[in-house]
């Protein structure tokens, strides 16, 4: 007899034909428990395959609403933000006229002190030279 035939018998625990001895590789109740291993195990698979199916919709669901409210988030602090360059943008360009009229302001009294100041050493120096001619004429 083929071996496998052989084999065959004794996991199936056919009986071998003729008076050759039974070959029994596993008992019976093995063999039964072996089968109900496979069935708890193809059973807690499913299960499992379930509870993760459920979970993965879960955080799926968790991290879309997240997305949501990250976008909402972020858009409001864009248009915040935006508003605030807006506004920044009108106080930048307010001071900056600002800045320049004191600058022109400043410059016209400079121009200002500069000629007095010219004037006066003038005045100084022809004074002195006045006094320098009468006191050399007499």
């Amino acid at each position: 007899m083929p071996e496998e035939a052989i084999k065959e018998m004794a996991a199936t625990s056919e009986q071998p034909p003729g008076n050759e001895p039974p070959r029994h590789l596993v008992s019976q109740e093995f063999f039964f428990l072996l089968q109900r291993v496979d069935r708890l195990d193809e059973k807690l698979t499913e299960r499992i395959d379930r509870v993760e199916n459920r979970l993965i919709e879960q955080i799926n669901h968790v991290e879309s609403k997240l997305t949501e409210r990250i976008n909402s988030v972020e858009s409001k602090l864009a248009d915040r933000i935006n508003s605030v360059e807006s506004k920044l943008t009108g106080v930048e360009s307010k001071l900056t006229g600002r800045i320049d009229h004191v600058e022109e302001k400043l410059s016209e009294r400079i121009d200002n002190l500069r000629f007095w100041v010219i004037g006066m050493v003038i005045t100084v120096i022809a004074g002195f030279i006045g006094t320098i001619v009468t006191l050399a004429l007499r």
